[in-house]
């Protein structure tokens, strides 16, 4: 059998693509080869049926968008930090539309799970990728770290609230949901500083 795919030539790959380029400096094309060289003359007919390298290096391909950016688990690329370290970790302008939204969704699961963040119902990853595409890809690592800096003040404010109200109360316990009526995105942001790359409370109190 003529096993093409374990060759240097492709039959249905751009080799001129940015996304094989990207497979070729990452590494990933030479991890393809050594798998193929570990193969028993058994396995490389199967691997072959399956449509050998070719069907192997197109589908890495997809992971990647066509200016050859890592696409994450959601499909946004620009949100690879390998090899940045820290330095995207940086406070930077975040729309009000997008800020409303995450002090919305937090305050809503905040009540639906009396204060207990559940990992399985939260609709939070949907709101940091619709903010991600809607800002260039330079951009989105930077907005999404401070997005976050707001999620996480959002959600220690309602607590406060609610722990002002009622000492005695735990994650998971119901609440008078009326105590978070005071607690806006507007008095929540009002009480905001920055302390490097995050963001703080000036104020302890922002139940009223």
């Amino acid at each position: 059998m003529n096993i093409s795919g374990l060759g240097n030539a492709y039959s249905g790959v751009n080799t001129n693509s940015k996304q094989y380029k990207a497979l070729e400096e990452k590494g990933w094309l030479e991890g393809v080869i050594q798998n193929e060289a570990m193969m028993s003359p058994e396995e490389k007919m199967i691997y072959e049926i399956f449509g050998g390298r070719d069907t192997i290096v197109n589908n890495l391909m997809k992971q990647f968008d066509s200016d050859g950016d890592l696409l994450n688990a959601n499909g946004v690329a620009g949100m690879d930090v390998t090899g940045k370290g820290t330095s995207w970790q940086k406070l930077t302008n975040v729309s009000e539309e997008y800020r409303q939204k995450m002090f919305d969704n937090v305050k809503k699961e905040f009540i639906q799970e009396n204060g207990v963040s559940n990992g399985d119902t939260t609709k939070r990853s949907d709101i940091f990728k619709d903010y991600q595409l809607s800002v260039n890809k330079d951009k989105r690592l930077s907005g999404t770290w401070t997005l976050e800096q707001y999620e996480g003040q959002y959600r220690s404010a309602m607590y406060a609230a609610v722990k002002a109200a009622n000492p005695n109360w735990k994650p998971g316990q119901k609440f008078d949901t009326s105590i978070l009526d005071n607690v806006t995105k507007e008095s929540v942001e009002a009480t905001l500083v920055k302390n490097g790359n995050r963001l703080v409370r000036n104020s302890i109190d922002v139940s009223v």
